[in-house]
């Protein structure tokens, strides 16, 4: 994960304008003067004419100023080894569709569950077990599995947003983002799906409702949505 920063400097840039003079012949016309006469011109001949002519004139030039910059790494400091994901520095909560764009996050987190995140309850009920990271973001795209949801239809769809909000509040709470809040909701939905028939029951968006408060940092005494 990386760290974004911005910093600063304010900075004086000079520039040289260098004006050249350009001038573009129009269409040339000839007019006739009297008329032709016979005899040779008056005058010394020459092969051609040439002559100045000047014009004073006001060179507007627009400019924009900015500048670019370049950084480079100048070396590192160690620190202590451990072992599991980072801990940030300041805990924040991140919702389901963060998750599930950010393959790498969620492989680290599913390593610290061991590989496994329990949705419900494996042996009661119904629900689902992830495994890998693929399974993961079906769940957190609403594709559930049909053994998981119930042959009701209307309340399969309900379900399905519950499992996505139950695993996006398990991953933020093994990102760090933990508080009583979150553990109790997290409880609640978990007991919800073990005590569900095959054909589902009502109540899932209660609980689901509930989880979403959690993963986009609307929970009181628990941790804010990261910026």
């Amino acid at each position: 994960m990386s760290c974004p920063t911005t910093v600063h400097n304010n900075v004086c840039i000079d520039a040289e304008i260098t004006i050249k003079p350009v001038v573009t012949v129009g269409e040339i016309r000839t007019y006739c003067i009297n008329k032709a006469a016979i005899g040779r011109c008056s005058g010394t001949i020459s092969p051609d004419c040439s002559f100045h002519v000047r014009q004073e004139i006001c060179v507007q030039v627009p400019l924009t100023f900015e500048a670019d910059a370049s950084a480079a790494p100048v070396g590192i400091v160690c620190g202590t080894p451990d072992t599991g994901i980072c801990n940030e520095s300041d805990t924040c909560t991140r919702t389901i569709g963060y998750y599930k764009t950010h393959e790498g996050t969620l492989a680290a987190l599913l390593l610290e569950a061991g590989c496994s995140i329990v949705l419900g309850n494996s042996a009661t009920g119904l629900g689902y077990t992830v495994t890998t990271v693929t399974e993961a973001v079906h769940v957190l795209e609403f594709n559930i599995p049909d053994s998981a949801l119930p042959t009701n239809s209307v309340y399969a769809t309900q379900y399905s947003v519950l499992y996505a909000q139950l695993l996006g509040a398990k991953l933020n709470v093994l990102a760090g983002a933990d508080c009583s809040y979150a553990n109790t909701a997290i409880s609640q939905a978990d007991r919800f799906l073990a005590a569900s028939p095959s054909e589902g029951i009502s109540g899932a968006p209660d609980y689901q409702s509930a989880l979403a408060v959690f993963n986009e940092g609307n929970a009181d005494g628990c941790p804010k949505h990261c910026e």
